[in-house]
Parts: C-alpha cells; sequence; structure tokens
C-alpha cells in the first residue's frame, strides 16, 4: 500500500496541498495495518493531531510527508501477555527490599558506634583506607548499600515496564477493562516505510502491536492495532527488499 505525489512539485509546496495530494493518492486495504497505516498519514498531513493520538503512541518524528510506502512486511510475531507475570516480577522485587532494609537495619543498629567512626574518618579524609575490624564492619557496611541501589533500581524499571505496558493496552483495546486482570496473546508487527519528506527520502521502521485478550469471564475484549514506535533507519544500513 503506498501513497504517492506524482508531477512536478511547484515552488512553494504548501502543507494543504501536501493533505490533498495524500488524501486522493492513498489506496485503502482491508489489512487492518495497513489501514491503521493510512490514517496515521492521513492525519499527519491534514496535522489533525487527535486522530494521530489514536493511531499512534508516538508523534511522526519526521518534516511534511508528500508519499509514503511499504517496501518491507516483517512475519507477525505473537508472545502472551505478560502483564501478571510483571507484576508478581514486582512483588517479589518489592519483598527483597523489605528484606535487605531490614537486615541493614540490624547491621546498623549492631554497629552503631563502629559506624560512627567510620563516618567520621571519611568526613576527615574519604581517600585514607581503613583496617583492621573497623575496615570489615566498613567493607560490609558499603555491599548493603550496593545491594540497596541495584535493588530499588530494579524495582523502579520492572514498576516502569508495568506503567508502560498499561497503556500500551489501554490504547489498544476499544473499551474500558481492568488490564491487570486480562489474559490473552500480544501480537507485533514492524512494517519498513520508506517516506518522501520535503528534506529527501527516509526509510522508517513502523513497530505495530495489538493485544488480544480475554477478561476473566472469557469474553474477548475488543481490540485494534497501534502504532508502538517509529524509528529512522540507519542510512548506511543495508535497503530493505521490496516485497
Amino acid at each position: 500500500m503506498s501513497a504517492s505525489v506524482r508531477g512536478p512539485r511547484p515552488p512553494t509546496f504548501r502543507r494543504g496541498a501536501v493533505a490533498a495530494l495524500l488524501l486522493a493518492g492513498i489506496s485503502c486495504s482491508s489489512a487492518p495495518e495497513e489501514v491503521l497505516l493510512d490514517r496515521f498519514f492521513r492525519a499527519v498531513a491534514q496535522e489533525d493531531t487527535t486522530t494521530m493520538l489514536g493511531a499512534s503512541m508516538v508523534p511522526f518524528p519526521g518534516g511534511p510527508v508528500t508519499s509514503w510506502e511499504i517496501v518491507e512486511r516483517r512475519e507477525e510475531v505473537a508472545g502472551p501477555f505478560r502483564l501478571a507475570e510483571m507484576r508478581a516480577e514486582e512483588s517479589a522485587t518489592e519483598q527483597r527490599r523489605d528484606e535487605q532494609f531490614q537486615a541493614l537495619y540490624a547491621f546498623q543498629q549492631a554497629n552503631r558506634d563502629e559506624l560512627e567512626a567510620i563516618a567520621d574518618r571519611r568526613d576527615r579524609n574519604p581517600d585514607a583506607p581503613i583496617g583492621g575490624r573497623l575496615g570489615e564492619i566498613a567493607e560490609e557496611w558499603d555491599a548493603f548499600g550496593t545491594e540497596r541501589r541495584r535493588i530499588v533500581s530494579s524495582l523502579s524499571e520492572v514498576q516502569m515496564a508495568i506503567e508502560s505496558e498499561r497503556r500500551r493496552t489501554r490504547r489498544s483495546l476499544l473499551r474500558d477493562a481492568p488490564v491487570d486482570y486480562l489474559t490473552g496473546v500480544v501480537r507485533e508487527q514492524e512494517f519498513v516505510l520508506r517516506i518522501e519528506e520535503e528534506a529527501g527520502v527516509v526509510d522508517y521502521r513502523f513497530s505495530l502491536v495489538r493485544y488480544d485478550l480475554k477478561n476473566q469471564f472469557d469474553a474477548e475484549v475488543p481490540n485494534r492495532w497501534i502504532i508502538a514506535a517509529i524509528e529512522p533507519l540507519d542510512s548506511g544500513s543495508e535497503p530493505p527488499a521490496t516485497p
């Protein structure tokens, strides 16, 4: 599927003219993924922000589009909806964080005087080595700090991933549903598009996603494809093969 602008371009090529030509030149396909791309580029041409936000989670990073075509359609892949698994990982990480904090607190209480002496030495000279029993306690205390930062960082990462997955899920579904309790399959597909912009021709990778999910009553939740990511391809990479 492609949309193209034919014939010589006038010296002044306004966005309104681009929109009209795109609307006239795009032929629709029954494939829902291609219909999504069609709708997205119509919205880009018309600067229709509402429709663009409905079709894509990210804005189009390029300039005004004069034509576009699909030059590669990669195989669709599917995998399980992992939100419940991710939430279980979050709970396990929170438990490790709490257990580690309890161990750290107990160590602090048992070595309060030594830790105060270590802090005093480091305040006076942070680079001075600390030997003996005091040095062993300092190493243990530092290890607690390193482990705590690692756990907190892991928890932050999984929480961010959960929120991202929730947003993607809600955007794909056509009605409100308690997404944390849904089950099913996530379908993903990539397209390489060759897009003619006013500044030149650029290839982009479009990543599309669709959530085929069911609720706790085993009823399917209506869904749609959405654009999850748009990435300009490296100009030095091999050009995609035309299907």
